[in-house]
Parts: structure tokens; C-alpha cells; sequence
């Protein structure tokens, strides 16, 4: 029985040291469960960042494409108005005249293939000669051309050139007005079409009114020290260089003695104190043909303390310097 007892025992102490396998076991199983939803949740982290760089990177693309197409419009716009003003291109010039000089110049005995040969190189190569082989065979013999006006008519470029020719044995110019649709690209030019006749435009009109200020304070117009500063002022700006204007103009300004003041008239004052428009008119006298003209003159003028500072000198009777 004592022996049992032992046994009993020795099995309990036995059963006592024997660390428990579960418990690591679950320890291990949670761990790996936690880990398993960590890579998961990182995954969609992952997938979702993917997806909203893809969306940011397509607005991008997409935004860049709207600016690019804008950037297209603006341009094209641009030349379309730069188009439609007055403008003198010794490209375009010397171009066109090439082309009015053979268009104008035939003989009545001409041989037609010489002539069509140099204007196949002015005209589109999709346009038949045909087209521009139609004229009289009489004799044209050209004078000379000069550039009118530049401008854009549905969409296609148009030089208008006032041009001189004879007919016949002639010796008056015939002078008319053609207009040339061309196209042009890095520097090069091509005849979209016969040139067609037009009258000059009438480029006289009244489209624009200055932007002034009438308000005039008499008093201060007429004051000594504003009459003072006017004379001081155009004296020393018909006699210096423009460098040495620097102290008393913002943007220094000079005729270095070319002229010579010879009357200052129609002193007007318009403004605050603190800016103040002075406007006058400057007549000068050169001084070595001792021709005389006159100037509108509009100073913009700050406080310099017992004279003024010019803030802006404006060759018109302009309005206040914002």
C-alpha cells in the first residue's frame, strides 16, 4: 500500500512538472489570427490607395487634356485677332509681291506652260491650273504692289495688296486692290485661292475716345508753385539725358537737348494732392531745324516735399494713373 501511495504520488508530481501543451497552442492560433487580419486589412489599404491614385492620376490627365485643348483655343484666338490687325510682315511682303509679279506679267504671245510653271510654285498643289490659267493672253505687264491690311475671313488668312499694272502697249497704271487667301507655316506661305478684287477700305474713322478726367481744379492749375514745377520740370526734361532724370521720374525720360522749350499752354489739374494729374501742352522747338510742334503731356505727381515726384509722364491727355 506504501508502495502505491508512492506511485500516486510520484505520478502527481509528474503530472504537476508536465507544462500544458494547450496553452501555447491558442496563444500561437490568436497570434496568427490577429496577423492574418492585419495583411488583410493592409491589402485593402493597399488596393484602395492604388485605386485613388489611379483616380487622382486620371483627373490629372484629364485636367491637363482641358488645359491643353484651353492653351489651343487661346492660341488660335490670339492669332485670329493678331490676324485682323494692321501688320507689316517682310516675309509675307516679299512673298506676295513675288506672286503678284508673275500673276501680273504676261505676254500676248506668251508660251502658257512658261507662265504656269512659276505659279504652280506659289499655288496649293491640290488646286488645277485651270483654275488660274483663264486670263486674257493679252499683254500685262506688272508696276508694283504694297501691303494694305492683314486680316481673317471665315476661318482663311487674307493679305490685301494694292496693286499696279499695264494692259497692252499702255503706259497709264491700272491701279486696284486684290486680296491674296493664303496660308503660312514656319515662314512659309502658299496661295489658297485666285486673289479677288475689292475697293480700299476707308481706315478713317472715329471708333475711340481718350480716357481723361475734366474735372479741373482752377485754382490749383493756376497756383505758382504748380507753374513753377511745370516749367522746371519740361526744362530739364528737353535738356537731359534720361539717366539724369532718375531723382525726380519714376521711369526717367529725356530728349538730351535735341529740343528747346518754347511755350507751355493749357495748364489743367485734375485728382487728389496725393495724386495729382498735371496736363499741358508742351510746345518745343528743335533745335537744329528750329521746327516747332507741340505735345499733349500728362504727368502723374506725388508730394516730394516742397516740389513733386513724377510717378508717370503720359505723351496723351490720359486719365488717372491707378
Amino acid at each position: 500500500m506504501f508502495d502505491k501511495l508512492k506511485s500516486i504520488k510520484k505520478g502527481y508530481v509528474k503530472s504537476r512538472d508536465k507544462p500544458d501543451q494547450s496553452l501555447p497552442y491558442a496563444k500561437v492560433q490568436k497570434r496568427g489570427k490577429w496577423i492574418r487580419r492585419f495583411v488583410k486589412i493592409a491589402l485593402v489599404l493597399v488596393g484602395l490607395s492604388g485605386a485613388v491614385a489611379f483616380i487622382k492620376a486620371s483627373n490629372v490627365s484629364q485636367t491637363n487634356h482641358k488645359l491643353i485643348a484651353k492653351m489651343k483655343t487661346y492660341d488660335d484666338k490670339l492669332e485670329k485677332a493678331s490676324m485682323g490687325q494692321s501688320v507689316y510682315s517682310p516675309s509675307l511682303n516679299r512673298y506676295a509681291q513675288g506672286f503678284f509679279q508673275t500673276y501680273f506679267t504676261q505676254s500676248d504671245n506668251d508660251d502658257k506652260q512658261k507662265r504656269l510653271k512659276p505659279l504652280k510654285k506659289y499655288f496649293a498643289p491640290n488646286i488645277s491650273s485651270t483654275i488660274y490659267d483663264n486670263q486674257d493672253s493679252q499683254k500685262e505687264t506688272y508696276v508694283g504692289s504694297r501691303l494694305l491690311n492683314t486680316f481673317t475671313k471665315n476661318d482663311v488668312k487674307i493679305a490685301q495688296y494694292q496693286v499696279g499694272y499695264t494692259v497692252g502697249n499702255d503706259k497709264n497704271t491700272i491701279i486696284r486692290v486684290f486680296n491674296l487667301p493664303f496660308a503660312q507655316k514656319a515662314g512659309q506661305y502658299t496661295v489658297l485661292a485666285l486673289p479677288y478684287a475689292t475697293t480700299e477700305q476707308d481706315i478713317v474713322g472715329h471708333v475711340g475716345k481718350i480716357d481723361q478726367d475734366d474735372t479741373n481744379n482752377a485754382t490749383l492749375a493756376s497756383s505758382d508753385k504748380i507753374q513753377k514745377f511745370v516749367q522746371a520740370f519740361s526744362e530739364k526734361y528737353v535738356s537731359s539725358k534720361a539717366s539724369d532724370m532718375s531723382l525726380i521720374m519714376k521711369e526717367p525720360e529725356g530728349l538730351e537737348g535735341q529740343y528747346a522749350v518754347k511755350s507751355i499752354d493749357q495748364v489743367s489739374v485734375s485728382g487728389s494732392k496725393a495724386n495729382m494729374n498735371i496736363k499741358y501742352l508742351l510746345t518745343l522747338t528743335d533745335t537744329e531745324t528750329k521746327l516747332e510742334h507741340s505735345e499733349q503731356i500728362t504727368l502723374t505727381v506725388s508730394p516730394n516735399g516742397s516740389t513733386y515726384y513724377v510717378v508717370k509722364m503720359i505723351h496723351t491727355q490720359g486719365g488717372l494713373l491707378n
